[in-house]
Formats: C-alpha cells, structure tokens, sequence
C-alpha cells in the first residue's frame, strides 16, 4: 500500500511535505488508508497528482514537468522519479492520460483510434486446470501456504540479515567516524582540517601494509619535537682527525730501547734509581753553588763533580732530553683530543640530534682508548726517564684507528644531512605528521578490535548474500509460475470478449445499446476496436458519451489477465466529467459494485477486488455518494481535500462540514464565510477569486429554500435585502462581473478589489442572521465554526 507522498517540484505541486501538511486537529500525522476520497475544485490539482501515479504505473514522466521530484512512500519500498521504473507495486490510473493513450479516438476521431485489449474466452478445462495446480503451489502470504508463504519468510530473513549486517558496519562505522572527527582531525598536531572516514579508511588499509611499523615511545617524541623546530643555521665545520700516535710510537719506541752505559758508573746508583734521581736532581742544585751538602750539611768530597759526570755522562743527558721533547708530543696530542669533536647536540635537528649523539658516544669511546695508549706511552717515557741506563718495554696499543675515521665519518654524514634538513623541513614535518597519525590509527585499530570487528561483518555479510540468494531463488519460481500462468491464460485471451465486455457495462449499467465497442477482424488476424452506433462507425459523440465508454473501457481492462486477480492500486481521477445526475450515480454503481464491493468467498469471508482504491472528484454529488462506498470498516478510508492557493497545489484532511455533510450547500457558505476578512486574502485569495461564483450559487440555492415560489431572481433579491435596490445593483453587479467575463473581459485583467468583496460577504451573511439566526448557526455549525450569540458577523 502507499502511505504518503511528498512532492518537491511536479506541475502545480511544489514543496509538499507530508509530515507538515497532513495533520489532525490532535497534531498526528496522517497516511492513505485502504480507501481515500479527494475532492477539490477543478484547476486544483487533482490530476496532477493522479499523474505521479500514472508515473509509477508506466515507468514514465510525461516532458512538459521540467526537473520533477516527489518521493512516494509504500510498505513495498520508496520511490521516487529516478526510479519509477523498478518498483513492487501493481498500480492501474484512470485518468485524462489513460484515455488519451488507450482511446484517442474520443479526443480526435480523424487520426485517433481505440486500443485493443484481451480477457479470457471460453474455458478450457485443460488449461483451468493447470492455472489452478500453478496457483495452488503459488499460495499465499495471508494463509502462509505455497511459495509465498516461503517467500515472505525469505523476505524476513533477507531483511534480518540485512539489518543485522548495516547496523554491524554503521557502528563501526561511527567509531571510525568519531575517532576521525574527535580525535584525529582535532588534534593540531596532525595538521588536518579536513579528515572524515573515508581518510581513515584510507589510513587502515596502510597500516595493513607489511612494510608499517608504529613509532615507539621514543620516535614518537622527537617526530613531535621535530614538529616544533624551527629552521637551523647549517653548520659549516666538520670532524678532521689526524692521529700523531704512530710518529710518536716511532720515536717513544726509539727512546724506551735505546742502551747506554756511564763512563764510570756509580754501582749503588745503578741499584737505586730512586737514589739515582735523587741524585741528579740535585746536582743543579749545588755545582758551582756551594761546598757542602744541602741536605746532610757535610763537605762534599773534593772529586764529587768528575766522579758524578762520570755517571751522568753526555748521552745520558741527550736521551733524557729527547724523552722530554717526547713527552711534550704525547701531552700535547692527549690535549688536542677534547678538540677533535668540538660539535654539541643542540646545532641539530632532533633526529640528526640523536644520530649525532650516537656517533659522539662512539667516538668518544674510541677516543678514550685512544688516549688510555697515549698515557700508556707518557708513563713509559717517564719510567725510562727516572732509569736512564735501563730499557723499558714499548706498550700495545689497543686503540682502533680505523673506528675513529669511521665515527669521524659518520658525524660529517650527519652534518651534511643536517645542513640538507633545512631545505627540506617542511617534506619532513609533513612526514612527521603521517607516521604520528598513522601510529594514532594502528593504536586506535587495536583498541576497538577492528579486524576482530571485520571479520565479524564480513561474515553478517555472507549470511545476508546467503538470505538474498535463497530470497531470490524462491522469487525467480514464483516469477516463472507466475509467468506460466499469464501465457496460460494468453492461449484463452480473446479481443472479441474485451470489447463485449465494455458493451455489457454500456448496456447493464447505462442503458446505450445504440452505442457498442466492436472487435473488428482484420486480414492478417488482428482485431481492431471501433465504436458503432446502429452498426455504423460512430463520429460525433457527445463528451457524456466519451466519458461513459472511456471509464467502461477501463474497468472492463481491469479483467485482463496481467491486472485480473493482482492485488491492485487503482486510482480513479474524476470520472464524472460532463455527466448528468443520473449517470454520477451510474458511475458509482459501477464502482461498487466492481471494484469496492466484497466478493463472498465459500466460507462466508470476504474477499476484495483491490489492495487499495484511490478517487478524486470535483462533484459534491459524487462525493455523496462515496460516502456509502462498501469497505471494510470506516477506519480504512480517508478523505483529503486538494485546494490551490495562487500557483501552488495543496493537500490537507477534509473538513469536517464537507466530510460529513457532504452538500454543496455548506461548502459554498464555507467559501462566502472566509471572505467576510480582507486579511484572509494574504493566506488564500483563491476564495475572493471565486467569490462571484459561489456567491452567485449560493444565493440561487439560498433563495430557492427560502422564496420557492417562480418569482424571478431579482424579486427574491429584492424581497431578500428589503427591496434595497441598491444592494440587490451591487449583488448583481458582483454575481455577473465575477463569474462571467465573456462580455467584461476587463475585469480578468484588473486587480480584484478585495475590500469591496469583504463588504458584501459580511452583507449578505448579517442579512442571513438578521431573517433567521437558527439557520445561520446551524450553517456555522456545520462548518465547524462557533454560535454567533450577537454582535457582528
């Protein structure tokens, strides 16, 4: 069943929106019921909106509705213009299309013609039999028996499936989408002002890669500092290490295994060479200074200085000056290496920073032990220093020469790297941003167990395929059954009985058996349908007559064998047109009694002709008799009133003096009652440019009650308003200049002049309380509005 429509732009139609416009007095929203009754003028509307069902009806939009938009809700699925074509529902429209596309003829009976259509002929057994073997493993829903039954349940299935997979991925959906909104594209650090799920997505799949690693602790903190580092000055030094120890292992190994020997020498010396240096220590000190001991203060012996050069002899004296000029080399390269790398941290950026401080450490080390062979060195040198005339051992060197240049090496690579940096920060900060998002996303991925959650939905999703599968495969059979059936019933399907068919309803229901619809055999087999009237080609047909075959026609094509037992939306627009009283209620007949009225099943139920009935009118008399429309109850139908203010078409519930009351009598005090307020003309001046009109209708069926007599109008005016001649001039005036224009076609080219319409309007309605107030408040009671207990109107 449709439920409601909403209609943004189509014909006069625009902005419609259901859930605004279809409310009770309570506030609650109102649908299409099983039955629903529209009335409205014409020019309203009302076959507009029978064309957006006509739409769905053919797949197609007629051109002359530039950029249509409506969408049309059902319990079958919505639908909207892009997709009229693909839809559930069985929708059957009469309407002014249905009979310019099926019986042009009626409307031009030079080059029109009258499509044919087939119902089923004579029985064959046969074939019943085999329809009635399809329908019954067919079933239905309703008794869950058959394939229907089977494919509701499918259906069910399908839709549980489906929605336990969508609600499965829209949550994790929702917690990619808030992770992106609230956390990632919050966050400054990342730099991203736009970031939504689809980046997100984007970034998991990355992270998948076989070549990401998250950033640890440590990364993580000098890519942030690296984002707030500013621009360094290059550094244009670099590390050069040139070693000396190898010159100075030449000559220190040189003076540690030279040997030489005192002239004379001094045994007890030679023993101590603690004694031996105290000795010579102190020779400065006294020769040619003094004559005793500076220490014991005994007279040095005569002979002391020959016998002490004796000892002490000139090679002596050059080794030890030799070691000293050595030792000066060595102290002076273990003073140089502070110097080596005079660099520190803070000239770099901070990744070349840790590289930097890395290789230092390494060097450094190495340095140490560079030195350590140094000093091993000095204290070599000075040993033989104290002992002159004894050898001393040159050490091992354990320092690695070759890890020094390649440390030193390694601290130039980063200096240029660091000088190269400030070129390319900004590439680099960029790439900082991307490995902290993408280490934020690998975290947050694993916090929420997404691939757990993947595969989870990834299996929702097979059983939904699974579900549509199986759906589809009992929808395919039921399609072929179904299919089986119509080519059944085309082998009984005979033209002759389509057009007999519309000639039993001329006949039964409207009496025209001087007018039939005859199948005319051709040549090649084909019938064509042609209108008779006596046995001869009809031309000439009054409009009354047209719309009598057309709206026969259609009814007779609701028994084709691809309508006929299909739970159908029909919708009937205004199928009254030109008829006369007696045929309106012909028409009704017809509609109850073939479409509306219940069919009397074997067990007593009841069963019906169509799933949901749709009828618009323009006549109040035809509304009457919808009223009395057979249904199920009168909670399945609804009434609707289809109004147009300026351009645009509206629809709301019908009042309830029109619903219940249902005369035109009420409705035209209704439309007089809301002109007795110029204002109202801001909301709806459709109602003053209709005011001559229905004034005019009003006041004939007004003073026809009330003066019944074969006076003529202008004496019931005058006895009416007092034979104020002025007044009944002025009603006249209005009357004829606002509902005719044929001689006063300048009146439809000047603005209506609305205060002049409010005047009479509240004249006419004070004239009507003033001769009788009861009458007046019924009136106003029937159209919903309060007693008027005094005062003015």
């Amino acid at each position: 069943m449709i439920i409601k429509i909403d209609i943004t732009n189509f014909g006069s139609f625009s902005g419609l929106t259901w859930q605004k416009s279809i409310r009770d007095d309570g506030g609650s929203i109102q649908c299409f019921k099983r039955l629903n009754i529209f009335y409205g003028r014409n020019y309203s509307g009302k076959t507009t909106l029978s064309r957006v069902f006509r739409a769905l009806e053919t797949g197609r939009i007629s051109s002359s509705y530039p950029a249509p938009f409506f969408t049309v809700y059902g319990d079958k699925g919505d639908i909207t213009q892009a997709d009229i074509v693909a839809h559930d529902y069985d929708i059957r429209v009469y309407n002014r299309d249905f009979i310019t596309e099926n019986l042009s003829f009626l409307i031009n009976q030079d080059n029109g013609e009258i499509k044919t259509f087939a119902i089923v002929g004579e029985k064959n057994k046969a074939i019943e039999d085999s329809i009635v073997s399809i329908e019954k493993n067919l079933g239905n829903a309703e008794s869950k028996v058959g394939l229907k039954y089977e494919l509701e349940l499918k259906r069910k299935e399908q839709e549980r499936t489906k929605i336990e997979w969508e609600n499965a991925r829209n949550a994790l959906d929702d917690k990619l989408r808030n992770h992106a909104n609230n956390e990632i594209k919050q966050n400054r650090e990342y730099g991203l002002p736009v970031y939504n799920i689809e980046h997100i997505k984007k970034d998991i799949n990355t992270t998948k890669k076989s070549d990401f690693k998250p950033l640890n602790t440590t990364e993580k903190e000098t890519k942030l500092t690296l984002l707030k580092q500013e621009a360094l000055l290059n550094i244009s030094e670099s590390v050069s290490i040139k070693l000396k120890i190898d010159d100075i292992k030449k000559i220190a190994e040189e003076l540690l295994s030279r040997t030489i020997s005192p002239t004379q020498p001094i045994q007890e010396l030679l023993n101590d060479s603690v004694l031996q240096l105290w000795v010579k220590e102190g020779i400065p000190l006294h020769k040619n200074k003094r004559d005793t001991c500076a220490f014991c203060r005994q007279n040095l012996p005569h002979d002391i200085w020959q016998i002490l050069d004796s000892h002490f002899s000139k090679e002596s004296s050059d080794l030890e000056s030799e070691i000293d000029s050595c030792l000066i080399s060595v102290k002076s390269e273990i003073n140089a290496i502070p110097d080596f790398v005079a660099l520190t941290g803070e000239r770099f950026y901070s990744e070349e920073r840790r590289i930097f401080e890395d290789e230092k450490n390494r060097l450094t080390e190495a340095l140490s032990t560079y030195k350590q062979d140094l000093d091993l060195i000095q204290s070599a040198l000075e040993a033989r220093k104290v002992n002159l005339f004894q050898t001393v051992a040159m050490p091992e060197f354990r320092h690695d020469p070759d890890a020094i240049q390649r440390y030193a090496q390694a601290i130039n690579t980063v200096i240029i790297q660091n000088n190269e940096r400030t070129s390319i920060l900004g590439e680099d900060k960029d790439a900082a941003r991307v490995a902290l998002r993408l280490t934020d996303v690998a975290f947050f991925i694993n916090g929420i167990k997404y691939d757990d959650e993947q595969t989870r939905i990834a299996g929702l999703k097979k059983s939904r395929e699974a579900a549509n599968t199986a759906y589809t495969d009992i929808n395919n059979k039921i399609i072929a059954l179904e299919n089986e059936i119509i080519q059944l019933k085309n082998k009984q399907k005979d033209e002759r009985k389509g057009a007999d068919r519309v000639n039993e309803l001329l006949n039964h229901f409207f009496g025209h058996d001087g007018i039939k619809l005859e199948a005319k055999e051709h040549s090649d087999k084909t019938f064509k349908f042609e209108i008779t009237r006596s046995g001869k080609s009809a031309y000439n047909l009054s409009e009354g007559e047209c719309t009598l075959i057309a709206f026969c026609y259609f009814i007779a094509k609701l028994e084709e064998p691809n309508s006929k037992g299909k739970d159908l939306i029909i919708y009937i627009d205004d199928p009254v047109s030109s008829l006369d009283s007696n045929h309106i209620f012909f028409i009704f007949s017809l509609i109850e009694n073939l479409i509306a009225k219940p069919i009397k099943n074997s067990d007593g139920s009841n069963s019906y002709r169509y799933k949901q009935l749709f009828i618009s009118t323009h006549n109040l008399d035809f509304l009457k008799y919808l009223k009395t429309i057979s249904s199920k109850n009168k909670n399945e139908r609804q009434y609707f009133l289809i109004e147009r203010n300026g351009t645009a078409s509206n629809i709301s519930l019908m009042p309830s003096y029109l619903k219940d009351y249902i005369t035109e009598f009420n409705y035209l005090f209704h439309q007089i009652y809301k002109c007795r307020n110029a204002e109202f003309a801001k909301e709806n001046h459709e109602v003053f440019y209709s005011f001559g009109n229905n004034l005019r209708k009003f006041i004939e069926a007004f003073l026809f009650y009330k003066y019944p007599s074969p006076d003529s109008m202008n004496n019931k005016l005058g006895r009416f308003f007092g034979n104020d001649d002025i007044t009944v001039t002025l009603v006249n005036r209005l009357d004829n200049e606002l509902s005719h224009l044929e001689e006063i076609f300048d009146r439809s080219i000047k603005p209506i002049d609305i205060p002049e319409i409010s005047k009479l309007a509240n004249y006419v309605l004070e004239k009507i309380y003033t001769a009788d107030p009861d009458q007046y408040n019924a009136l106003l009671k029937s159209i919903g509005e309060p007693e008027r207990t005094g005062g003015q109107v």
